[in-house]
């Protein structure tokens, strides 16, 4: 079932295109992750869905409902759209402690007292607050003050909750620590989220599918495991971690579809790929390449380079390497060490092909 669907959503300031016609659907439970580099849209798409933003075309639903639709001027104000919004810098209030600031959004609905406590009782416990219910803000950690923004969020139950890179001021270790916590916390309350980051690790660990932004407009949607293995346009595939992205052209020979960039590459298409005749982009990912220190015998999809840089990462070395005039990254387990300024053998054992545009 749908919680919210989305069609046809512009919005513009002056000539600038934030929203260009998008067409999204989030389903009753889901997770989605909205991804993409700053400037991309996907904050303002959020604050269209709060209904904080009137965008200037489109419609949405949620629950069934009519929020918003540009063609009949319809239009439901945030208060009244049951949507928790938990934003980037958490909006505390600095004079209010924990409880005060969890009980706010209750209190402005003049709801009884003993209904309040009661709320504010489950929400300290379901975030792990309850020894800190007299804090202020400024005594607060960054993973506790997110916790109370997420906390003022759920009081009210809401049908569906938005969080605007609500992680992006934590350092890295309390980030993955909370990207568990929201998702357990959304596991539990069976809860529909929309996450906007930039972060594709974080999107990928957390989200059930990923909705891919470029220009104020959705380049993919899918599982994390169809994004990152299977990006469809050649900007997923750059912004999706780190990608070789090779052009060239495809063509026939010997009865096989084959790929070459012109230099050194050549690789088979395999039967069955989508990739057409003509000029195309080879997508290969850094530890889809084998090094080997000796040239054994030649292969399709083997070629020569020379190694021009060596980064340690711990698990995992990143080697920059050169084969004419492509530059590539390759990335080896650690206990395969190769020297700078040596030429090696490397074997490309999965790509996937697009037509570029």
């Amino acid at each position: 079932m749908n919680k919210l669907e989305i069609s046809g959503i512009e919005k513009r300031y002056g000539d600038l295109g934030a929203i260009n016609g998008v067409d999204l659907t989030v389903k009753e439970g889901e997770l989605l992750a909205v991804l993409g580099p700053s400037g991309c849209g996907k904050s303002t798409l959020l604050s269209i869905i709060a209904g904080i933003t009137e965008a200037d075309a489109g419609r949405i639903v949620l629950d069934g409902e009519l929020m918003s639709d540009s063609a009949v001027r319809g239009f439901v104000s945030p208060e009244k759209r049951n949507i928790g919004f938990v934003f980037q810098n958490y909006a505390l209030w600095p004079h209010m402690n924990v409880e005060k600031n969890i009980a706010y959004p209750l209190k402005i609905r003049k709801r009884k007292r003993a209904v309040i406590e009661l709320e504010v009782d489950r929400i300290l416990s379901l975030m792990r607050l309850e020894h800190k219910r007299s804090s202020f803000p400024g005594q607060l950690s960054g993973g506790e003050q997110q916790r109370v923004a997420l906390g003022r969020a759920l009081i009210m139950n809401p049908g569906l909750l938005l969080l605007d890179e609500p992680l992006s001021s934590l350092d890295a270790g309390l980030r993955v620590e909370m990207q568990a916590e929201i998702r357990s916390i959304q596991k539990e309350l069976g809860l529909t989220v929309i996450h906007v980051t930039h972060d594709q690790a974080e999107a990928m660990a957390m989200a059930d599918r990923i909705a891919v932004m470029n220009r104020g407009r959705l380049e993919q949607i899918g599982e994390p495991s169809i994004i990152y293995e299977q990006p469809a346009t050649a900007f997923t595939a750059d912004f999706m971690g780190t990608n070789n992205l090779i052009k060239g052209f495809i063509d026939v020979s010997g009865g096989r579809r084959i790929f070459r960039n012109g230099g050194t590459i050549s690789l088979g298409i395999p039967e069955g790929a989508e990739a057409a005749n003509g000029a195309g982009l080879c997508i290969i990912r850094p530890e889809d390449i084998e090094i080997n220190p000796s040239h054994d015998s030649p292969c399709l999809g083997a070629f020569e380079a020379v190694i021009e840089s060596r980064i340690y990462r711990g698990a995992h070395f990143l080697y920059k390497i050169r084969a004419c005039a492509e530059e590539l990254k390759v990335q080896t387990h650690s206990s395969e060490i190769f020297d700078t300024g040596s030429s090696v053998y490397c074997v490309v054992r999965r790509c996937r092909f697009l037509p570029e545009h």
